[in-house]
């Protein structure tokens, strides 16, 4: 019997954990670099958000031993309380694709990525602009 060889994950491809902490250290810096965005994380540890949105694009990428989220209950959770308008949520998205640019990360790697934001949108979104 031959051996059936699977294609990587957009995980794998991406570079697995390292390659996502670096994206992520990257959106961070960029994100808090912009005062409108940088409000919502005041009084909040961006090195205890981190893991939890790397842990989001395991699940997102196809990453091993990803957790089984009920994606909607986590991220209502997580961002109720911050009024977040639709703008600045565009707006985190467009640095977090800057940053996966800088990264260049594939273009169907970004494209999966960014579905996903539209898909969570409802989700984090809680405030009119």
């Amino acid at each position: 019997m031959a051996d059936v060889e699977t294609a990587p994950s957009q995980w794998e491809r991406v570079g697995g954990a390292p390659a996502v902490r670096a994206v992520l250290d990257r959106f961070y810096v960029d994100l808090l670099a912009e005062p409108q965005l940088a409000a919502y994380f005041e009084g909040r540890s961006v090195d205890n958000i981190k893991p939890h949105l790397a842990e989001v694009l395991k699940v997102v990428l196809g990453g091993p031993g990803a957790k089984e989220l009920d994606v909607a209950a986590y991220l209502t959770g997580a961002h109720a309380d911050l009024g977040i308008t639709a703008e600045d949520y565009g707006r985190t998205g467009e640095v977090l694709v800057g940053a996966l640019a800088a990264f260049e990360v594939e273009d169907d790697i970004v494209a999966t990525i960014g579905a996903a934001l539209e898909a969570v949108a409802p989700y984090v979104i809680s405030a009119a602009a």
